[in-house]
């Protein structure tokens, strides 16, 4: 029987898990490997499924909970592209406020599925600027302490730590983070790349094939502190119908006017996003942008830009908050950007909760 390679990618919201999985798989593909994606929510409408479906990239998706609580129809969905799509590789994407992944996941595969995948390294993506505000290296707008728990354990258990968008920083505030990340883990290789700009990708992809072995750090994980920081964070995902009965949408400036608005509720609240995602398609166009952390500048990424009469609207918000707030001030956002700008979003899907607390299927040690 032919083995399947599984790369699994965690890592905090907002790191840029889904675009490294994205520059990766195409990376792959063309040196000749057949790659399929696999992308995980607590919820459903997801914008990280749509891009790499954008980009021409076999993905399927397993929503409503973390790989680790929904392992059956993790291996069901592997099963079912390995069996339709044959892939060589395929590359996988945690619930970005999900941990414990070695034991979870790693291990119940290697150890139960053994003859059936090759499990690269656990790969654990950051965000620089997350480590300085959050880790302390500088003083900045931090999460709970059992927001930053889940955060901690992402990176204690990693096999490989790749710090993203490096593009971002100048060379000596990187080797300060990179100095940071050597002192407190010690036996943990650290990679630099940018996924946006396909810096290193190449690299990375190296590491993981050569590596046929990961998931071996086993942590001790408090499930009432890892379940309280779950809570802690609320999600929000809309999926609608964006018109305009006179002149044209930009989608540009309707992205810009709401994602500015929502932020600034975000900063009088003293709200910490931990990601926000809008995405504007119609067609092949699309616009998407992406805001990180509260107060800062977005990054939006276009391809082929067009104004039109109306767009397909998806938005998936993450940060610290309670529901019923977020809700609130998302709906004020909306209602303020489509009076600005003459636009009218019809809501087809909308949810808004916490997360459950966490129960994995599987908890194992290694062999």
């Amino acid at each position: 029987m032919k083995q399947t390679k599984i790369i699994l990618l965690g890592g905090f919201l907002g790191a840029g898990k889904t675009t490294t999985m994205i520059k990766s798989a195409i990376h792959l593909e063309s040196r000749g490997f057949k790659v399929a994606l696999v992308t995980n929510d607590q919820s459903d409408e997801l914008i990280d499924t749509q891009l790499a479906k954008d980009n021409g990239l076999n993905t399927e998706e397993i929503t409503g909970g973390c790989f680790c609580c929904k392992f059956d129809e993790l291996y069901e969905v592997l099963n079912n592209i390995i069996s339709t799509k044959q892939p060589d590789i395929i590359i996988t994407e945690a619930v970005g406020s999900c941990t414990d992944l070695a034991a979870t996941v790693i291990q119940p595969l290697k150890q139960y599925y053994n003859a059936e995948f090759i499990i690269s390294p656990l790969t654990i993506v950051l965000d620089p600027n997350r480590i300085i505000n959050e880790l302390n290296v500088e003083e900045g707008v931090n999460f709970s302490k059992t927001v930053n728990y889940i955060f901690e354990k992402q990176i204690a258990e990693a096999d490989l730590i790749v710090l993203n968008k490096i593009d971002q920083f100048t060379k000596s505030k990187l080797e300060q983070v990179t100095t940071f990340l050597n002192e407190r883990f010690p036996d943990t290789e650290v990679k630099i790349i940018s996924a946006k700009h396909n810096l290193n990708i190449e690299d990375l992809a190296n590491h993981w094939l050569k590596i046929d072995d990961g998931g071996h750090r086993i942590l001790d994980i408090d499930y009432d502190i890892y379940a309280q920081g779950e809570a802690e964070l609320a999600w929000l995902n809309i999926l609608g119908d964006l018109e305009k009965n006179e002149g044209l949408i930009n989608p540009q400036l309707w992205t810009d006017t709401f994602i500015s608005k929502i932020d600034a509720h975000f900063q009088k609240e003293k709200m910490a996003i931990a990601h926000l995602k809008t995405y504007l398609g119609k067609g092949q166009s699309y616009v998407k942008t992406s805001l990180v952390q509260t107060g800062m500048i977005p990054e939006t990424s276009i391809e082929n830009f067009t104004e039109s009469t109306d767009f397909r609207v998806v938005i998936n918000i993450r940060c610290e908050s309670n529901p019923n707030l977020l809700k609130l001030i998302v709906n004020d956002a909306l209602a303020y950007t489509n009076k600005t700008l003459g636009t009218a979003l019809t809501i087809t899907y909308e949810q808004c909760f916490s997360p459950l607390p966490p129960k994995p299927v599987h908890r194992l040690a290694t062999n």
